[in-house]
This record gives structure tokens, C-alpha cells and sequence, in this order.
């Protein structure tokens, strides 16, 4: 902490003692160090607070931290798996969580193959999203797993500016569910606030769906999974991937962690029957902005080879329009986005009686509110939702991802001149054309791949 505040990159910040010459660590609450922070942003060219603490952190540190509750030093860079990445490789073991991918994915790797053989690179091409074609040596393999790791990755230290001087928590992640009571076990099981519902702008009672996604967390008993048998805790399951462009709504499929994990984020031909079905009955099953597409091909879907060619195209799809959404935050452009999202949601509590994973509740009991926490709660969702295209922005290699479309190419520039100039209405006009000619690519690769055979 001495080195720290003497270090000339935080010469110039505000209020770093105390009057009794002590170091002031802790400032919360801190208007002019969150002005320091804010304007270090901007000469730094950088995407937010935290970014900002990782480009001054001292170089001599190595980018590494000690953590303040254990001594346990960890790198303040994205290169340890985060829990997503740990639940999909289905490893548990506490040393594991901390392996640097960043430098041992090679030597990671060796131990999947040594412990599980192919299953092992199996897991890792589902973890990492490897597309089937890249199998023609294990140093293409591995080379699209270290190009493509920003997402599955998390640091060692979470970032905490202005609060904390350095800008990180002063407990790394080694000791972060001890010490945030909000990521206590029963806390988390209580809640269950599923980020992927913010971070791809998923529409949908997500308040609602959070709260019933807590009943299964909650629910101890094993139960019979209805996919393979095995008597297990249930988890819950959606029918429609987030990840793929469908709505976070209080309807869940119940199955084991295990085959939870297998399905990952595609669907099988019963679930796109299920899904056109509640559909037929009034129910919204799809977001916004993934309408497009999956208006375009759920009724081309005949076989499971089909669903699966689906689930490809429409987790590219959401790709390209997060990729879209982030050019116009980047702009400044926020409040054209804003209007889709639902932090009102936030302002109604929920509780269930009789529940059971198989049957779901036998009552829902619903409860206005409107205190602090609920305020807060629904700033933490638009927050997140901005932080996430936040994120897009700086994801390694985005422009060798983004589409390959002179007309996309046409509809983002010519909105993006729009609102410069103020005419939002056009420029929504514009967005929602872009999000056509996406659907409308999608549906060529769809028709080619397709196995166009009869239905099962």
C-alpha cells in the first residue's frame, strides 16, 4: 500500500492521507476521487474505471496483487477460468480455479487430454466455442482458444475505484465469497440474478424468472432428471437460450447440472417445437431484436442437425447485433437503446408456495414495491446491460468477428449519421433494417447447410 500511493501514477490523486498522515485507503463516497478516476478515463482512452486501474497499475507489481484476507497473490488481468468456464468443464477442483490460462493453456490442456482423452478437447471446444472446422491440428485448436479466451476468463482481483485507492477490491477473488456477504451461498441461492439476462439484453420478467430460478437452487431433494434418468438436484434449464437471442421468462426446463452443461446454449428439435407452440398460445419467447431471425427460420427447423444449425446462426446473429448495439453506445447514443430495456421490472417482489421442479408452484404470490433496494436493483440492470457493450467494444480481435455485410455495413453508418443529428426516429427505422438484413443473411447460410430432411 506504501509503494502504491508513493508510486508517481497516483501522484496527482486526491485525499490519499489522512490528517494523522495515514494512509486513506478506503474512500467510498469520494466525489473528487471519482472525478480523479473519471478523468483518468479519458486521457487514458480507456473503456471505464477499471480499465483504468489495470493500464496505472505499477509495472514493477507484474500486474499481480496480494490479497489483504490471505496473502494469496493473483494477476489483476483476465486469465484464470471463470465460473461459467469451470461449470462447462465440469472441474471443481479449488487449485484448477486459479491455473492461468493466459500462459498454461498448453499445459491445461495436456491435463483434460491426460484425465478425460477426447472428451476432454470436447469440453474445451464447447467452453470456448470452437467452431467443428477448426480440427486440423491441436496448434489451430489451441490458437483459437487463446484468441478467443476474453469472455471465458475473469482477474484474480475485481476492480473497486474510487472506493479502494488502487482501484481493486482489497480481497481477491480468493476470498471474495467470504467476504461480499452478497456472494454468500444461501445469498446467491436466494437470488440468483442471472447476468446472462442483462448482458445480451434478453426481454422477459426477468425479476420474476430470477425469483423462480432461485426455488430450484433452494430445492435440495434429487429427483429423477428427465433427460438421463439419474437422481439428482434439479437446476433450471431455458428452453430458448439467452445466449441465443430469447427472453428470460419464468418457464424452465428441469434437468441435472450435468446435462444442464451438455446442452450448453443449443436447442434440440423438441425444444423449437416447444417453443413455436408457446408461442401459438400468446407467450413471448423471443427478444426484440432476435425476432428477425428466428421468425425467419423456426419453421424451416425439420430434424435435430437442423436445430443445431439454428442454434449456430442465431448465437452469430447475437454476436453481430451486441456488436451493433455497442457502435451506438460507443457514440453516446444510449438512450436509443434505453427504451428496450425493463428496469421496472425490479418493482415487484415475488414468492411461490408448493414448488416443485417437475410442476414448477402451485402459487405465485406477487408483491408490489418500491424501497431502496429495488432502486437499486434495477439501476444494477441497465448498468450491467451498458457495461456489457462496454465490454463488446474492447472484446480482442471484434472486427475480424463482425459481419461480413456491405449492407449492414450501410444501415450502421447511415444511423449513426442520424443521430448525430438528432433524428432518432429515422435512425430506429435504420437499426431494425440492419437487424433484418442479418436475419436475411442467416437464412441463406441456414438454407445451404440445412439438411432439408424430413421431420422427426
Amino acid at each position: 500500500m506504501k509503494f502504491i500511493v508513493n508510486h508517481p501514477n497516483y501522484s496527482d490523486m486526491p485525499h490519499k492521507f489522512k490528517s494523522n498522515g495515514d494512509i486513506w485507503w478506503v474512500s467510498p463516497s469520494d466525489k473528487e476521487r471519482a472525478a480523479w478516476w473519471d478523468k483518468k478515463t479519458k486521457a487514458l482512452s480507456c473503456v471505464n474505471r477499471a480499465e483504468v486501474a489495470r493500464e496505472i497499475h505499477p509495472k514493477e507489481i507484474k500486474g499481480l496483487k496480494p490479497c489483504q484476507i490471505c496473502g494469496k497473490e493473483l494477476s489483476i488481468f483476465y486469465i484464470y477460468p471463470n465460473k461459467n468456464t469451470l461449470r462447462k468443464l465440469n472441474i471443481i477442483s479449488p487449485e484448477f480455479q486459479f491455473l492461468p490460462f493466459k500462459e498454461d493453456i498448453d499445459a491445461i490442456t495436456s491435463v483434460l487430454i491426460e484425465a478425460l482423452g477426447e472428451e476432454g478437447l470436447q469440453r474445451l471446444r464447447a467452453t470456448f466455442d470452437v467452431p467443428e472446422n477448426i480440427n486440423e491440428n491441436r496448434e489451430s485448436f489451441l490458437k483459437y482458444i487463446k484468441d478467443n479466451r476474453k469472455t471465458r476468463l475473469s482477474p484474480g482481483a475485481m476492480s473497486n475505484s474510487p472506493d479502494r485507492l488502487d482501484g481493486f477490491h482489497t480481497y481477491n477473488a480468493c476470498c471474495r465469497s467470504v467476504q461480499d456477504t452478497g456472494r454468500h451461498t444461501p445469498n446467491l441461492a436466494r437470488y440468483s440474478q442471472d447476468r446472462r439476462v442483462y448482458e445480451n439484453w434478453a426481454e422477459g420478467n426477468w425479476n420474476l424468472s430470477n425469483r423462480l430460478m432461485g426455488e430450484f437452487n433452494k430445492f435440495d431433494l434429487e429427483i429423477k432428471c428427465p433427460s438421463c434418468g439419474k437422481a439428482r438436484k434439479m437446476t433450471a434449464d431455458h428452453i430458448g437460450p439467452i445466449s441465443l437471442g430469447f427472453t428470460h421468462r419464468p418457464k424452465f426446463n428441469p434437468l441435472c447440472k450435468a446435462c444442464n452443461s451438455r446442452k450448453n446454449n443449443r436447442m434440440s428439435f423438441k425444444d423449437v417445437l416447444i417453443l413455436k407452440e408457446d408461442e401459438k398460445r400468446g407467450e413471448q419467447v423471443i427478444s426484440w431484436h432476435s425476432k428477425f431471425i428466428w421468425d425467419r427460420l423456426k419453421n424451416k427447423v425439420r430434424s435435430s442437425s437442423d436445430a443445431m444449425e439454428l442454434s449456430k446462426l442465431m448465437r452469430t446473429n447475437l454476436h453481430h447485433i451486441l456488436i451493433l448495439f455497442s457502435k451506438i453506445s460507443e457514440q453516446g447514443f444510449d438512450g436509443v437503446l434505453a427504451k428496450y430495456l425493463h428496469p421496472e421490472y425490479s418493482f415487484v417482489d415475488y414468492k411461490f408456495e408448493g414448488f416443485e421442479p417437475l410442476k414448477g408452484p402451485k402459487k405465485t404470490i406477487r408483491k408490489p414495491l418500491d424501497n431502496k433496494n429495488k432502486e437499486k436493483n434495477a439501476q444494477r440492470y441497465v448498468r450491467i446491460a451498458f457495461e456489457s457493450l462496454e465490454e463488446y467494444k474492447s472484446i480482442e480481435n471484434r472486427n475480424t468477428k463482425i459481419w461480413n455485410s456491405s449492407k449492414v455495413d450501410k444501415y450502421v453508418s447511415d444511423l449513426l449519421i442520424l443521430l448525430s443529428k438528432g433524428e432518432e426516429a429515422e435512425a430506429t427505422i435504420l437499426l431494425f433494417e440492419a437487424l433484418k438484413q442479418l436475419a436475411s443473411e442467416a437464412e441463406t447460410i441456414f438454407d445451404t447447410n440445412s439438411s432439408q430432411s424430413l421431420p422427426e
